[in-house]
């Protein structure tokens, strides 16, 4: 059934520039008139008269354009694997595009952290879309525990108010026709939690932040207690079987999800030393599998070991590594051995920047993943505009992506041109001449609108 509340989000998501634009899904199912329709949606706010200047010369992106029958499709269908490729719809799906990391719970706004807006999850969702992505890589979609804003706060008690931003970027995603792939922890101790939580609640103390963790060895508790792993499948259990408030589709059955990772840089026990061990991985993977069939699932071992047993985890359907710097050598030996074992290959993470002396060129790098059977990437990591469409919001790490800002000290524009040719053209299309500047917001959503359900079916199995 229709979610009480997706008709108004997604009518007033047709909004942008003072133009109103009904999807065909809206439009034709829902019985409402022409006038009925555009009652329900809110025009876009003009920006500030003191916000910088935004770059309009290649036009202006206002929103997504009412879906055509094949993108329709598509967003209904599941990614598959054949061997080294990804299939969507019988033909290749390269995973390309971007970490938007904090989509789900965000640290660099006040106060910190705090759920993302819409206007900057929309903003963001219609970057990729421009710069010709298709896969987002997500972490806190799925790596969301140990804060009170955490969808598990504590062991074993669920937030349910912290599924509405998850639960509203996977329906940005799908407005916008971009698949996601989802982190289920972190291997780090940070702000959205990760296996120092799970760790901790079994009783096992430490202390430190990040990946500075004391004792440097009570990460190996994550994976050989059996009271950690069991709570930790439990975590799993209960968020691949959360019904999105916005679509009304459990996340396992949700085709805009291409898959699901056992975890972000994961490591057997300290950065380096191995993957996660194979045993875990293995049933973790079968855990993922039992809940969600129709989707993937990969290896978040930082890395590709050998010699280790990694890749003979069947359970698993893409492998990867993350690149800083980008390194052609490393991302050629992996991808052999992982082609060799008939599985895809995912650089998930890769350093835009240029900036380290040690780093190959990107658009050499990229290339190699352009020409490789099958293989994909996402660079880290994209933001965009504060709520007021005004500011940047700024992040500390020194790679983070803004598209088309000017900027004196980082190659926003000349990295952004080379990623997004590298993104068109390994998705098939022409080299784009042109780069619209997004409009930002994109739509507004006023909180006045009332809740209509509506019984939508758009076949294949899904209903909104």
């Amino acid at each position: 059934m229709f979610s009480r509340t997706l008709v108004p989000i997604v009518l007033a998501a047709v909004a942008a520039a003072g133009i109103v634009k009904i999807p065909m899904e809206i439009s034709e199912r829902s019985g409402l008139s022409d006038a009925q329709i555009r009652s329900l949606v809110t025009p876009l706010d003009v920006r500030a008269a003191d916000c910088p200047v935004n770059i309009t010369d290649g036009g202006v992106f206002p929103g997504p354009d009412t879906p055509t029958a094949q993108a329709l499709l598509s967003r209904n269908s599941f990614v598959t694997r054949q061997g080294t490729k990804l299939k969507l719809l019988g033909k290749d799906f390269r995973m390309v595009g971007t970490n938007i990391y904090w989509l789900g719970l965000d640290e660099n706004v006040i106060p910190d952290p705090a759920y993302p807006s819409k206007t900057r999850v929309l903003e963001a969702f219609a970057d990729v879309s421009v710069m010709h992505g298709t896969t987002v890589r997500g972490h806190t979609l799925g790596i969301s525990v140990g804060n009170p804003l955490s969808v598990e706060p504590s062991l074993d008690v669920f937030n349910d108010d912290a599924y509405e931003s998850i639960d509203f970027a996977i329906l940005a995603a799908r407005l916008y026709g971009i698949k996601l792939l989802i982190p289920l922890v972190d291997n780090y101790n940070y702000y959205h939690g990760g296996k120092y939580q799970f760790i901790g609640w079994a009783g096992h103390n430490f202390t430190g932040t990040g990946s500075n963790i004391i004792p440097p060895d009570v990460g190996a508790f994550f994976y050989n207690d059996t009271k950690v792993v069991n709570s930790f499948k439990r975590y799993i259990t209960q968020h691949l079987n959360h019904v999105n408030h916005y679509t009304g589709i459990a996340l396992k059955d949700d085709p805009t999800i291409l898959g699901w990772e056992s975890g972000n840089e994961l490591a057997a026990v300290l950065f380096g030393d191995g993957p996660a061990p194979p045993a875990w991985t293995k049933e973790i993977g079968q855990l993922v599998k039992s809940l969600a069939p129709r989707q993937l699932f990969m290896d978040g071992s930082y890395g590709i070991f050998p010699d280790s047993g990694q890749l003979e985890t069947r359970e698993v359907d893409i492998f990867g590594d993350h690149f800083y710097p980008p390194n052609i050598t490393k991302l050629t030996t992996g991808m052999d051995l992982v082609n060799k074992a008939g599985r895809n290959y995912f650089a998930g993470e890769l350093d835009w920047t240029g900036n380290n002396a040690q780093s190959d060129p990107l658009d050499e790098f990229l290339s190699v993943i352009t020409k490789s059977s099958g293989a994909g990437d996402a660079f880290w990591s994209l933001f965009g505009h504060d709520d007021n469409c005004c500011q940047y919001v700024e992040h500390d790490d020194g790679e983070s992506f803004y598209y088309l800002r000017e900027n004196d000290t980082m190659p926003y524009i000349s990295a952004g041109k080379t990623l997004i040719e590298h993104a068109a053209e390994i998705t098939g299309q022409k080299k784009p001449t042109k780069f619209p500047a997004v409009a930002c917001p994109q739509y507004k959503f006023s909180s006045s609108l009332l809740p209509i359900d509506f019984g939508i079916d758009l076949g294949f199995g899904i209903h909104l």
